[in-house]
């Protein structure tokens, strides 16, 4: 399939044109407004926060660490990579972060870490995307690493970007013909597992697909990776410490989570704030059985990998705008199928939109900076929801004339 001067609009060049167009929108307006526009795109220009924070942490000594506060909330495997790199900074500016961000070695540090997470970004891209032209991958690269969630997120620091890149070579090595790297990808998603935990529910896939051998293997790295750096963390204590920042985060409104969306909609109609948490906590269970549901019934399809990656940004306790990077997962998944079909359903187009604007929805102040990137991902979750109760109930009637 050619993408670069094919007169036919497929959804996969639809996907390009409305990403191409959303970029150049954003930049325009950057360039109109001399700058402003950026206060609709990053939270509050704040440096770097959630790496500096986390890394500030171990200044207050290892046994401090989850009992600061109750955004001491990633697992240990992450605090001690925080750790490794906090070694790196100098002592006499750790206790303000702000101040660490500007410093010589803070801004040093993150100048490395973000050219590290380019650079694999692109290999990654490269392993995971079937799109054949290497100038139109090259694009695509490009286009996607421009978008509003990846500037928000190197705004951030935040090692979502890392995990980004552990999910994206586990999705490209979990079918491989080598068994070695198949055994990588589980060792990937356990490690990722790790750092942010929801990764872990890309487990489901193996126990979907019946390879038992490989979903025990990944439960067993995935203990490894989470509870042995409790070690360095007062053990018990601080796992039950950890337990209970983790539950604390959960009890805000912020974010565009289910519950975070519930407890806002509490507020709002004067609905006490522990019910509306009640509501999301209960919808965002009967939408975890969903998913699990659709992965046994609908193995091996983009839709599968799309719903799973949906929980990472939507059913979790917070979660920021920069987790839509993970939206690239299910992105490329949806190209590659795009990629290898010689006909299209009208409803790819609309897939093809609605994947594009995750990424590019133009912000509107009214819903808030993220609202539309958060509006497209709700109705194209949606709309795969409905997709896929119409193919399973085709399906079965399907073989029910056959039957007869």
């Amino acid at each position: 399939m050619k993408f670069i001067g094919q007169k036919r609009c497929t959804p996969v060049l639809l996907m390009y044109l409305v990403l191409g167009m959303g970029i150049f929108a954003q930049i325009f307006s950057l360039i109109l407004s001399r700058g402003s526009f950026l206060k609709n795109i990053v939270y509050d220009f704040s440096r770097f926060t959630d790496f500096f924070d986390h890394v500030r942490r171990f200044y207050l000594g290892l046994d401090l660490v989850y009992q600061e506060g109750m955004h001491a909330c990633f697992p240990p495997l992450a605090y001690c990579i925080y750790f490794l790199l906090s070694r790196i900074l100098y002592v006499d500016n750790i206790g303000d972060p702000e101040g660490l961000a500007v410093s010589g070695s803070g801004m040093l540090i993150i100048c490395m870490m973000t050219a590290v997470f380019s650079i694999f970004f692109v290999f990654a891209f490269d392993r995971l995307s079937s799109v054949p032209q290497s100038a139109a991958k090259k694009l695509l690269t490009l286009l996607v690493f421009c978008s509003y969630p990846f500037w928000l997120a190197i705004e951030r620091g935040n090692m979502s970007q890392y995990v980004l890149i552990l999910l994206m070579y586990a999705m490209a090595f979990r079918d491989s013909d080598r068994k070695v790297e198949r055994e990588t990808a589980l060792i990937l998603i356990a490690f990722a597992a790790g750092l942010k935990l929801y990764p872990a529910i890309f487990g489901v896939l193996y126990l979907a697909e019946k390879r038992y051998r490989e979903a025990v293997r990944l439960m067993v790295y995935g203990i490894l990776f989470f509870f042995l750096p409790f070690i360095f963390f007062q053990g018990v204590d601080g796992f039950r410490i950890f337990l209970r920042n983790i539950s604390a985060v959960g009890s805000g409104t912020t974010g565009i989570t289910i519950a975070g969306l519930c407890g806002r909609i509490a507020e709002a109609v004067g609905v006490d704030l522990a019910l509306g948490h009640l509501a999301g906590r209960i919808l965002s269970m009967l939408y975890l059985g969903i998913v699990v549901l659709f992965c046994f019934l609908n193995k091996k399809s983009w839709q599968t990998i799309a719903l799973l990656t949906s929980l990472m940004i939507i059913f979790v306790a917070a979660s920021g705008t920069y987790c839509l990077i993970y939206w690239v997962i299910p992105f490329l998944c949806f190209m590659n199928e795009m990629v290898r079909r010689k006909s299209y359903r009208k409803l790819d187009y609309v897939y093809a939109v609605l994947f594009a604007l995750v990424f590019v929805a133009y912000p509107v102040q009214a819903l808030g900076s993220s609202g539309m990137l958060y509006a497209a991902l709700y109705l194209l979750v949606f709309v795969i929801l409905t997709d896929q109760v119409i193919v399973l109930v085709q399906g079965r009637k399907t073989r029910m004339r056959k039957g007869e």
